[in-house]
């Protein structure tokens, strides 16, 4: 049994998200409802041979850590020379107006499914079809690409390594933030009037896990006397 569970898309985004603090993004105003719509439709459309929602996942150690990775892809189609995987993807934004990482991500995810049809389905290569629907004009665009299971073995394996390194790190800012909490001083010289037993109940309410209504005049150091004991809480026992 594995320890813990991660959807293949946010596996994606942890390991192929990229970025800068540039405020300008490529996000489109396109719902999710829009896009499930789309989804049904095109897999409306499929031949009786082929498959919709193929769940697919895998198990692997990370860290010494037992995660699955799991799934489901759009579509798996009887394809001439094989199973194809169909990636379905939508917005409202030309394909040419999508950033890089968007699309690295995009074929990345299908590339994880293609990986575990392949290992699923014991397969030395498969067909990987990324469809592209904008949204605002329900102009379609299918692109399609070859990978050998070696190949696509190899991406995934590169993927873990970038999980695991991100991983890693997060322990590493956990342990050092719990730390710096363990030692951490109330921020003033004293408590002001009334100011520790606020902070005294606060800490009750949140290690008792029950609901605190308190009612102070401005300026009596609410925020301070809320977010110390929240912190101080905070670190696991």
């Amino acid at each position: 049994m594995a320890d813990h569970r991660i959807g293949v898309r946010e596996f994606v985004e942890f390991t192929v998200r990229t970025g800068d603090l540039n405020p300008i993004t490529t996000n489109s105003n396109n719902t999710a409802l829009i896009g499930a719509q789309i989804h049904r439709r095109l897999q409306s459309a499929y031949d009786d041979a082929d498959e919709k929602e193929v769940y697919l996942h895998t198990q692997v150690m990370v860290n010494d850590t037992a995660f699955v990775i799991d799934g489901r892809a759009d579509g798996v189609l009887a394809g001439k020379n094989g199973p194809i995987v169909e990636e379905i993807k939508t917005s409202a934004r030309p394909w040419a107006d999508l950033t890089q990482n968007t699309r690295d991500r995009y074929w990345a995810q299908a590339r994880v499914y293609a990986h575990f049809l392949c290992m699923d389905r014991d397969l030395d290569a498969i067909d990987i079809d990324l469809v592209y629907v904008q949204t605002s004009n329900d102009q379609l665009t299918r692109f399609t690409e070859h990978q050998t299971a070696a190949d696509l073995s190899l991406l995934f394996d590169d993927l873990i390594a970038e999980f695991g390194d991100w991983l890693r790190m997060r322990s590493d800012i956990v342990k050092a933030r719990n730390a710096s909490i363990a030692d951490l001083d109330f921020p003033f010289p004293a408590f002001r009037t009334g100011q520790r037993e606020l902070a005294a109940a606060v800490y009750r309410t949140i290690a008792n896990h029950t609901r605190l209504f308190a009612e102070a005049p401005t300026g009596t150091g609410k925020t301070i006397s809320t977010l110390f004991p929240a912190i101080k809480r905070w670190v696991p026992t």
